[in-house]
């Protein structure tokens, strides 16, 4: 039997790998469902059977520590996006013919709402946000989901029809899609990243482009303006659906774009001006292309300008990304602990015009840190590197900033503020993935938060 969800045909059995929060999003899903359930997760029994009784899944039958042929007994698999789509088990699964469906495929499957999707390797969660933001402005029934941290199948089947799905979607999500076609879908840059997880850079940009798979002409696809390989892309792309640019005026294309502060656009025919990105409470230039994507999708869906104009406006920045702290004496600290790629160190020490003590470091997912050099060099004073990254980070690093080294994040931020003075900027920035030290980037931002106003409240008193 094929499941239609859509149509509340559902699998009589499912197995899910990975019991992190989309893994249990579709196994609660699914209980409710009437199907039979089987989780697999690697982690030891004992931490896998705690984790689903405190979900109300003590009952759901399980393995953990491996992945084996049991799967293989389920009419369909939902794949979480933290476990590898080339798995034997999986392997093994599609020769037998057993669909293997992402959490954003199974999202998509289960809702007759809209989706707007965004991928990229940097900008996604505030970009995603931003569109949330625009819809909402509009009056629409909207949710944003996906790689922000909150699983569609736990927010979608409450949608209606006219719903929106405001999506961010990694690479790791887009391996394993089948039917996912939103009506509008971005790719905001391809940058070297996640090289722990592919074999090279042209397989992780492949997996990006798969947002893209089922577009056709009723469909558009938004791409970057300033990205040679999504411009490139851009004339491979353009007969089977209609292509959107952001980031630069491109004369006879449909483009959002900023110009002497205002965010312009050319739609359909259609021109004229969305706003004064004064208007706007986040900053940065690359804020104000993530404003223009935002855009992008919002009037592919059909907001008008005033409700995107609202929306994007009242948008007042993400957790974790780029995130005021605290000021000790002028020394202000900000949380950037979403930082996983060294694009996005770039984009944090460039909104300072100097004086960075910058705290980077974690594990090493492949990327080029070179591409920060000429940052470190511009804005920052000295670096302190932590994690399994710092040896490679320092020696790309060295002679652009003194180097530090630490073995906790507390010490890093002793090391961090010791030079600092009024008017300088402590800035948290990892540009790499938590899992060496942390469980996950919140985890890792709010250690640094405590840890931060602890000090600030310690240096006070004394």
């Amino acid at each position: 039997m094929i499941p239609d969800l859509r149509n509340n045909i559902y699998p009589e059995s499912v197995a899910i790998i990975g019991a992190a929060r989309s893994g249990l999003a579709a196994a609660s899903f699914f209980m409710q469902k009437g199907t039979h359930v089987f989780i697999s997760d690697l982690c030891e029994e004992e931490k896998l059977l705690s984790i689903l009784e405190s979900r109300g899944l003590g009952k759901v039958d399980y393995e953990a520590g491996m992945h084996t042929e049991k799967i293989l007994e389920r009419q369909l698999i939902v794949l979480s996006p933290g476990v590898r789509s080339d798995l034997p088990v999986l392997l093994k699964a599609r020769e037998k013919g057993i669909p293997v469906w992402s959490e954003m495929e199974l999202g998509f499957r289960a809702s007759r709402a809209t989706f707007l999707a965004i991928t990229g390797s940097t900008g996604k969660s505030t970009t995603v946000s931003l569109l949330g933001a625009a819809l909402k402005a509009a009056g629409l029934e909207s949710v944003v989901a996906g790689n922000i941290g909150i699983p569609v199948i736990s927010e979608v089947p409450s949608l209606s029809v006219n719903g929106f799905v405001a999506a961010e979607v990694s690479s790791f999500q887009l391996e394993n899609i089948d039917q996912f076609r939103p009506l509008g879908a971005a790719v905001l840059n391809l940058m070297k990243n996640h090289l722990d997880r592919y074999v090279s850079e042209d397989d992780y940009y492949n997996a990006k482009k798969e947002i893209a798979r089922n577009l056709t002409k009723e469909n558009y696809l938004v791409l970057n303006a300033n990205d040679a390989l999504l411009m490139e892309w851009a004339e491979q792309i353009k007969t089977k659906t209609n292509v959107i640019f952001f980031g630069a005026d491109l004369p006879g294309r449909d483009c959002f774009y900023c110009v002497n502060g205002k965010i312009f656009y050319r739609f359909l025919g259609e021109s004229g001006e969305i706003l004064d990105v004064d208007m706007m409470r986040i900053k940065g230039k690359h804020n104000h292309e993530n404003a223009c994507v935002a855009a992008a999708l919002a009037k592919a869906a059909g907001v008008n300008n005033e409700a995107i104009r609202r929306g994007l406006c009242s948008f007042e920045g993400l957790e974790h990304r780029l995130e005021f702290v605290a000021d000790m004496g002028g020394v202000k600290f900000y949380n950037d602990s979403k930082s996983t790629t060294a694009e996005s160190v770039t984009v944090a020490v460039s909104a300072f015009s100097g004086g960075v003590h910058l705290i980077a470091g974690g594990r090493d997912k492949g990327c080029d840190f070179s591409a920060v050099n000429e940052a470190v060099e511009k804005h920052v004073s000295d670096i302190c590197l932590i994690g399994e990254a710092a040896d490679r980070m320092q020696k790309q690093w060295e002679g652009l900033a003194p180097i530090n080294r630490a073995g906790t994040l507390h010490e890093a931020i002793l090391k961090a503020v010791k030079n600092a003075v009024p008017g300088d900027a402590v800035v948290f920035s990892p540009g790499c993935s938590s899992f060496d030290m942390f469980a996950n980037y919140e985890e890792r931002g709010n250690i640094y938060k405590q840890l931060v106003r602890e000090l600030v409240k310690e240096r006070s008193v004394s």
